[in-house]
């Protein structure tokens, strides 16, 4: 008898919600047994690697920052997960992005990194010279720790206010301002499934709660672009935020475990894809490891 998959699905709230049961819906249906793992909870190093264990592979659905030591834990365990450590610390991480967007000839809007000094911060920005100017601390989500600054002055108080409220002092980037809105395209295993754009009212079009949002046609330039972002991050499901500064198309950043929720219509079907992507990559590296181990006789 053919051996069910099993798949572990990290997430983080306090209970099992809209999109976790639909993931658990449509893994039903594809024969897919899937272990919900819960990492809102206390975190049980027993526990988790009994939960883990029991896993042909994980697939990472939580997008906080504490992730990251779970998702190290699961590979330092020898287990298999979607996507690894190192890709989600190296993309999440703004400044890193930025540099890896400058090594492979990527467009991206200017970016420096701002000193942990105040004073050095302050001559850093004047030189920059981008007004109106963004600051970002280099990790965050939906919006967080983002701001937008008119001139030297206010871009020194909001500096500090962020510092003010973050224990760990996290650097900092400065990043010229496009105006423009956000245009989300979401690639899985390659394959561009979703294109939307984040309107608002506000600057900041993060898109965390909308729904139904316009949808675009990828044109073939972008789709270019998307390739070659792909290529530079080799991420397999993600998230492609881009602005337009003119005519140009601009990458601002990639998200690991993208939003779903932007177009009502498309949530099961971007699920049921996550799903078939995850039963062919665990069909390939299975096929990798058993080409591996006949390799040692």
């Amino acid at each position: 008898m053919k051996k069910k998959l099993v798949v572990g699905l990290l997430f983080s709230e306090k209970k099992i919600g809209y999109e976790e049961k639909l993931f658990l819906k449509c893994a039903k249906k594809k024969g897919i047994e899937l272990k919900m793992i819960n990492l809102f909870k206390r975190f049980n190093e027993e526990e988790f690697e009994q939960q883990i264990r029991q896993c042909d592979v994980v697939y990472n659905n939580a997008g906080e920052g504490f992730v990251l030591e779970p998702l190290k834990t699961i590979e330092e365990l020898g287990e298999r997960v979607i996507d690894s450590s190192k890709l989600y610390y190296y993309t999440e991480d703004k400044w890193m992005f930025y540099v890896k967007c400058k090594e492979h000839g990527i467009p991206t809007p200017k970016t420096i990194l701002i000193p942990n000094n105040l004073t050095m911060a302050r001559a850093e920005l004047k030189e920059f010279g981008q007004w109106p100017v963004i600051l970002k601390r280099i990790y965050g989500m939906e919006g967080q720790c983002v701001a937008k600054a008119d001139h030297l002055t206010e871009a020194v108080k909001i500096v500090k206010s962020i510092w003010s409220k973050d224990i760990d002092k996290l650097p900092l980037i400065a990043q010229e301002y496009i105006k423009s809105w956000s245009y989300r395209v979401t690639v899985i295993d390659g394959e561009i499934v979703q294109a939307i754009i984040k309107k608002s009212s506000h600057w900041k079009c993060t898109g965390v709660y909308s729904k139904d949002c316009e949808k675009f046609r990828v044109d073939v330039v972008l789709r270019k672009l998307v390739k070659k972002v792909i290529r530079a991050t080799q991420i397999n499901v993600c998230g492609i935020d881009f602005l337009k500064h003119g005519n140009e198309w601009v990458v601002l950043e990639v998200n690991t475990e993208p939003g779903l929720a932007f177009v009502d219509g498309d949530y099961e079907k971007l699920v049921n894809k996550i799903l078939d992507f995850i039963k062919r990559y665990s069909r390939k590296t299975v096929r990798k490891l058993i080409t591996s181990s006949r390799s040692t006789f």
